[in-house]
């Protein structure tokens, strides 16, 4: 694959590493030059020969290089799905997206699960998402006990926690309904991992997911996120393929 990362940070390096045997060329575009060992970009342009972009930057960053993308035809790969809590983007977005030959990718990130959730989402009613993080992951210290630091649906997450609660978005996202969907967020100075329990009630079932992930070297976002990001990539090369 021939690869243009936005962002060349922790996530990127860790897509990178894991995908390395199959990256025939990489570029990356960022504010600040990092390790990452890809071409790095002056600025922010989608080459030809490019065969995927994949963002690791931020929600920011999906908002100001998107239709950059879309524009260029190439296949997007989108971690930061925050930026889609903003409707009026999201409009645009999809408006735009009717017109390119892109295909957009919004990988699961730090939460499983939504493939039931995208099979069973016009039969739900209601989704409870509980994300208990170290206070660190926050930037709190002295924290004695656990802490309900938010509780609202994703679109208000997003806007308060830009770095932390993307897998919010994405949940509802699959969904289909932000309204349907409500988070509590609780800094929690007794664990050390990130933990997001998913509670699903619809009437074809129950659910209830419990993920107790150990975070990357940034600690606001759990090992699992780049992970998924770059199975989902590999899923481009393999030829039997398993789940959604």
């Amino acid at each position: 694959m021939k690869i243009l990362f936005i962002g060349g940070g922790n996530i990127a390096n860790i897509v990178y590493n894991e995908l390395k045997d199959h990256i025939e060329k990489c570029w990356y575009y960022d504010v600040v030059e990092t390790n990452l060992p890809c071409e790095r970009m002056s600025d922010f342009t989608v080459p030809n020969e490019v065969d995927v972009v994949v963002e690791c930057a931020s929600v920011e960053a999906v908002k100001q290089y998107s239709f950059n993308v879309l524009k260029s035809g190439k296949d997007f790969y989108i971690i930061s799905s925050g930026a889609f809590s903003d409707q009026e983007f999201f409009d645009k977005f999809m408006e735009e997206l009717k017109n390119s030959e892109s295909n957009v990718f919004i990988p699961s990130g730090a939460i499983g699960g939504l493939d039931i959730i995208y099979s069973i989402r016009n039969y739900i009613e209601k989704v409870e998402l509980v994300t208990r993080k170290p206070p660190k992951a926050f930037e709190l210290e002295n924290l004695s006990q656990e802490q309900v630091i938010f509780s609202g649906n994703a679109r208000e997450a997003i806007k308060k926690f830009p770095q932390n609660t993307n897998v919010s978005v994405t949940l509802s996202l699959a969904t289909g309904d932000f309204n349907k969907v409500n988070i509590l967020i609780i800094a929690d100075p007794t664990i050390e991992q990130n933990v997001h329990e998913i509670n699903i009630i619809s009437s074809v079932g129950e659910y209830k997911i419990i993920h107790k992930n150990k975070p990357s070297p940034n600690p606001k976002t759990s090992y699992l996120a780049p992970l998924s990001l770059a199975a989902a990539l590999k899923k481009r090369i393999e030829k039997f393929r398993i789940g959604g």
